[in-house]
């Protein structure tokens, strides 16, 4: 993710520095972006908290240790933290919403997701979020639990299938990401709409609630 976020910082007007170069200028950093591992997410938390700097993180397989240091930023600094910074995922929840507001028969519900084999969490953070978001929508029309299956083949960046199947047939919804740039991109614009926030949390979705 590093490198994507290099290359699309050179095509707009700002400026990445890696977090472990002995350049950086405390004066000169608008946020931290963070993509790394649950033990990267801590020293840059830290960090953070240390030289009050807002945050994005989209690092995924965060423990209750973890969400302790996020309950510590978050009385400090602006903290967002998203799975997954893709508008077309924003774009694939409110689709859902809409499809089940809309019908009238029960149905049951599958998440498929589908990554490379260098993926160390499984299920993938955008998977568990979007099982949450379904779990937690008022009036929708979900039969039973909903089912998770994680897949790691090859070099896929990230494959997510929503199928929904019921009486009256089968409706799939699905995410695919070709590159990193769709994330890089959305953490850059998170970057730059972070530092004007109040102290706290923040979602994705917060962000693109004001953005758009």
């Amino acid at each position: 993710m590093g490198q994507a976020i290099q290359a699309q910082c050179k095509q707009s007007d700002l400026k990445a520095v890696d977090f472990h170069s002995q350049e950086k200028d405390l004066n000169n950093i608008s946020a931290v972006i963070d993509f790394s591992s649950p033990d990267g997410f801590i020293a840059c938390a830290n960090y953070c908290i240390e030289n009050s700097i807002p945050l994005i993180s989209g690092t995924t397989g965060l423990s209750d240790e973890h969400l302790e240091i996020v309950s510590t930023a978050k009385k400090s600094i602006p903290i967002l933290l998203a799975s997954n910074m893709s508008l077309g995922i924003a774009n694939l929840k409110s689709s859902i919403e809409q499809y089940l507001l809309s019908i009238s028969a029960p149905s049951k519900c599958q998440i498929i997701e589908i990554h490379h084999t260098n993926k160390k969490d499984s299920p993938s953070g955008t998977a568990i979020e979007i099982q949450s978001f379904l779990k937690n929508l008022p009036g929708s029309k979900i039969d039973g639990p909903i089912e998770v299956q994680s897949h790691r083949i090859g070099d896929i960046f990230g494959i997510h299938r929503i199928v929904f199947k019921n009486v009256e047939g089968v409706t799939t919804f699905q995410h695919i990401a070709n590159s990193r740039n769709v994330f890089a991109r959305g953490a850059l614009q998170a970057a730059k709409w972070i530092p004007a926030q109040e102290i706290g949390e923040y979602s994705f979705a917060d962000f693109l609630n004001k953005k758009l």
